[in-house]
């Protein structure tokens, strides 16, 4: 599962794993069209890994975030801790839904690098306790 952030300060894209392949950066309303675009993609150019965006909104309990995420029928959205969104990124790669995620914080305030190396921390415990 390659993993990537955007920072919200900059707007840049960053890789936080080491993956190889090309990519291709996508956006799809929810889990099952993401799926689709990366069966289609795949299909015309095997040789590129898909990566899905996510925004994201993280804090301790999920009542502090319930509501931080707008409305947006372009982009997976997920609110709530960090264990959960770890789940969630377990679940994609589980389900080949894509290649790999970007997680966008919804928060200036967020920091994208330390969540994406706690995401990255938290996957790893979960192979090796599997």
């Amino acid at each position: 599962m390659r993993l990537f952030v955007v920072n919200p300060d900059s707007g840049s894209w960053d890789e936080m794993t080491s993956g190889v392949q090309p990519v291709v950066r996508v956006a799809a309303s929810d889990l099952q069209r993401a799926r689709r675009q990366r069966a289609s993609i795949r299909a015309d150019h095997p040789d590129v890994e898909v990566i899905l965006d996510l925004e994201v909104a993280v804090a301790p309990d999920f009542r502090t975030v319930a509501d931080a995420l707008a409305a947006d029928d372009d982009t997976v959205r997920y609110a709530g801790t960090v264990d959960g969104l770890t789940g969630l990124v377990a679940d994609i790669e589980r389900a080949d839904v894509a290649d790999g995620v970007t997680l966008i914080p919804v928060w200036p305030s967020q920091e994208s690098d330390a969540l994406g190396s706690e995401v990255l921390r938290r996957l790893a415990l979960r192979r090796l306790s599997a």
